[in-house]
C-alpha cells in the first residue's frame, strides 16, 4: 500500500492564525488545529500532518530574529522525511520571509511553501483554505524542490510565486504580484506554468544544485533601507551616529536618483557624506547598458548598482549578507540563490 503523503507544518500565527474579537483581529493559538479540522474534514483526511509552531505573532510584528527561529525549527526536522513543509504565515512580511527561506535554507529537495490568508479563518471570503488546500496540493502532487509562496488573489486564480520574487501586497484588494511573472496558476490540471523569459525552467527546477548556505549565528540590525520620493531630507538621517553598515537605496524604476537636490534632498551629497557605509541600488536591468546621468554619478562616487532583484529580497538578502562570514557581502549580494534575479534567457513553460 502507498504511504499516506507526510506534511510538516509550522505554524507562526498571521491572519491565517487569527480570529475577530468585537472587531479586533488577533492571533488565536486554537486557529491552527481549527484550520487542519476544517481541511481533513472538507478536503482530504489522508495526509498526515505533523505540527510545530516556532512562535504565534501578527507578521507586523515580524523582524530577521524571527526568520532565524524558523530556520532553527526546520533545522530540528530531517526534512527527507517528509513530502513537503508548510509554513502558515501572515501577509504583511510574507515576501521577506519567503526571501529568507531562499537565503537561510540548504537547497532542499522538497517544496517549502510559505501560505498566508487575507481574512482570518471562517470570515467571508477568506481565501484561508483555499491557500491551504493549494499548497497541500501542490506539494503532493507537483512535488517541486525549492521555495513557494501558493495564494489566491481577488480574481479567483491560485497562483504560485518563486518565495524569492513575491512583492508586498497591494492595499485595496490583498493582492499579491511576483517580480516578474508569477511561476504559474495552480487549478484542476496541476501546475500550469507560462513560458516566460524571466523564470527558471520546470527541467530545473525540478533538478536543483546542491546548494550550501552560509551559517547565520544572529542578525544585528545593522541594514537600512530607503525609498527614493521627491523631496526626501537625507539629512535628517544621521548614519555616523548609528552602527549601520550598509544603505539599500530604491530608486526609480529607471535606475536614477536626485543628484542636483537642495536642503538635503541630494542622495549624491548623502552617499559623498557617508563613505564608511556600503550604499546599494536597486533596481538596474543592466548595469552595463546606457545609463541615466544620475545613474553614472552615483555610481562614480562609490554606489553599488544591483541588477534586476526586487526590494524585498534586496534587503532581506543584505541582512544576511552582513550577518554571514564566509563571503564578503558584495560577493554574497552577486550569488544567486533560488533565482532572486530575473533572467534573460528563454524557458519553455508547460503545465505538469
Amino acid at each position: 500500500m502507498e504511504k499516506s503523503p507526510k506534511i510538516l507544518l509550522l505554524l507562526t500565527g498571521g491572519t491565517i492564525g487569527s480570529t475577530v474579537n468585537d472587531g479586533c483581529i488577533d492571533v488565536d493559538i486554537s486557529r491552527g488545529a481549527d484550520l487542519l479540522s476544517l481541511y481533513k474534514s472538507q478536503i482530504n483526511s489522508q495526509i498526515d500532518f505533523e505540527v510545530s509552531r516556532p512562535f504565534n505573532i501578527l507578521s507586523e510584528n515580524a523582524e530577521p530574529k524571527h526568520w532565524l527561529q524558523i530556520l532553527k525549527a526546520l533545522e530540528t526536522f530531517n526534512l527527507e522525511n517528509y513530502t513537503g513543509v508548510i509554513i502558515a504565515h501572515g501577509s504583511d512580511t510574507l515576501p521577506y520571509t519567503g526571501a529568507a527561506l531562499c537565503f537561510g535554507v540548504d537547497s532542499p529537495s522538497i517544496p517549502i511553501v510559505l501560505v498566508a490568508a487575507n481574512y482570518a479563518l471562517g470570515e467571508e471570503c477568506s481565501n484561508a483554505l483555499v491557500n491551504f488546500s493549494a499548497s497541500v496540493d501542490f506539494i503532493c502532487n507537483q512535488q517541486l524542490p525549492g521555495f513557494y509562496i501558493i495564494y489566491q488573489n481577488s480574481d479567483g486564480k491560485v497562483y504560485a510565486h518563486l518565495a524569492s520574487r513575491l512583492l508586498e501586497a497591494d492595499w485595496l484588494k490583498n493582492d499579491f504580484k511576483s517580480f516578474g511573472t508569477p511561476l504559474g496558476i495552480l487549478d484542476s490540471r496541476g501546475l500550469c506554468s507560462t513560458p516566460s523569459p524571466k523564470n527558471p525552467s520546470m527541467l530545473k527546477l525540478y533538478n536543483p544544485c546542491p546548494d550550501l548556505v552560509p551559517w547565520i549565528k544572529d542578525f544585528s540590525n545593522q541594514v537600512l533601507g530607503l525609498r527614493a520620493y521627491p523631496g526626501l531630507n537625507y539629512r535628517c538621517i544621521d548614519l555616523k551616529a548609528q552602527s549601520i553598515k550598509a544603505v539599500l537605496h530604491s530608486l526609480y524604476h529607471t535606475g536614477s536618483g536626485n543628484v542636483m537636490g537642495e536642503n538635503g534632498s541630494s542622495l549624491l551629497e548623502f552617499i559623498k557624506n557617508n563613505p564608511q557605509v556600503k550604499h546599494y541600488m536597486i533596481s538596474y536591468k543592466n548595469r552595463n547598458g546606457d545609463l541615466y546621468a544620475s545613474s553614472h554619478q552615483l555610481i562614480a562616487v562609490g554606489a553599488i548598482p544591483l541588477e534586476n532583484i526586487s526590494f524585498e529580497a534586496a534587503i532581506t538578502k543584505l541582512n544576511f549578507a552582513y550577518n554571514q562570514s564566509e563571503f564578503p557581502p558584495e560577493e554574497y549580494m552577486k550569488r544567486e540563490f533560488f533565482y532572486e534575479f530575473l533572467s534573460d534567457n528563454i524557458e519553455n513553460g508547460y503545465v505538469v
